[in-house]
């Protein structure tokens, strides 16, 4: 006699049998349209990012005095600060009662300072464009350390690094570089030429980036007058042109030819009026830095 648990693992003649040469039928996968490629990704308007994993190596200096170059060269610049602390609209002489979106004239042109991050940037750098702030010509991008200005696609970066250390950093923030991101490399303080000519090409050679790479010929200077001015928010283009600061101009103005070639590839950089005359200046005791 049988037992419950034996009726049970007895397979009955009446039930349905699954024969060998049955199988699943597979469901096809349904394409979906492909997102772009986030490393051939192009902004909506001509954009320079000034970016380095480092903290005091003269971004703002860099980014505020390039924006007001090329508003002296008569185009409208947005001037996205994506730093918290907002140091470049002071140092653009906009104070914390002035409107979010603020606007100074240079020369001919304009820079508009408003300050975005993460996905808000985004939006105005690749989506939907900066319309809704106003008609501009090409967009200035100033990073703080912490943000990844390096993986920004289809950019001008201008990554400056003044020692090991910084360089060491900007090497880790180059190999995450889109190809289709141009870099220049800048050098802050003073070396030989020849040194700076070495690190450049290690710093290329380890980046391994497959796009456009250059370097700034000549190591940029600390100023204190460049510096102070822009502690006080007055326009770096403004100050006498002459020993470091003269240096540090010639650099600005080499990154301006740079971006003004993505911007107006089919003219030349306009030229700045020139100085007025200053008092005479004697090497070695007038020197600020």
């Amino acid at each position: 006699m049988s037992s419950t648990y034996d009726r049970h693992m007895t397979r009955t003649s009446s039930g349905p049998s699954r024969t060998s040469s049955s199988a699943p039928r597979a469901v096809p996968t349904l394409a979906l349209p492909a997102e772009p490629a986030g490393d051939t990704a192009v902004p909506r308007l001509p954009t320079v990012v000034v970016s380095s994993w480092k903290g005091g190596v003269w971004k703002t200096c860099l980014s505020a005095s390039l924006a007001e170059r090329l508003a002296f060269a008569g185009l409208d610049v947005l001037y996205l600060v994506t730093d918290d602390q907002l140091d470049a609209r002071r140092r653009l002489g906009i104070s914390e009662s002035d409107p979010d979106v603020a606007r100074v004239q240079r020369g001919a042109g304009s820079v508009t300072v408003v300050g975005l991050a993460g996905p808000h940037a985004v939006e105005v750098l690749y989506r939907s464009g900066p319309g809704r702030l106003g008609r501009f010509d090409a967009i200035v991008v100033d990073t703080p350390p912490v943000k990844k200005g390096g993986c920004l696609p289809g950019v001008l970066l201008v990554a400056p690094t003044d020692g090991d250390d910084a360089s060491a950093n900007l090497i880790r923030m180059l190999r995450a570089t889109p190809a289709n991101t141009e870099i220049v490399l800048v050098r802050i303080d003073r070396v030989p030429k020849h040194e700076w000519l070495h690190d450049a090409a290690v710093i290329h050679d380890a980046s391994d980036h497959a796009g456009a790479f250059s370097y700034l010929s000549d190591p940029l200077p600390r100023t204190d007058e460049v510096r102070d001015a822009l502690n006080r928010g007055k326009s770096v283009w403004t100050l006498p042109r002459r020993g470091p600061t003269r240096e540090f101009l010639h650099g600005v103005e080499s990154l301006a030819g740079v971006a003004w070639g993505r911007i107006r590839p089919d003219t030349a950089l306009p030229p700045l009026a020139s100085a007025a005359a200053s008092p005479t200046h004697i090497a070695g005791w007038d020197d600020d830095a």
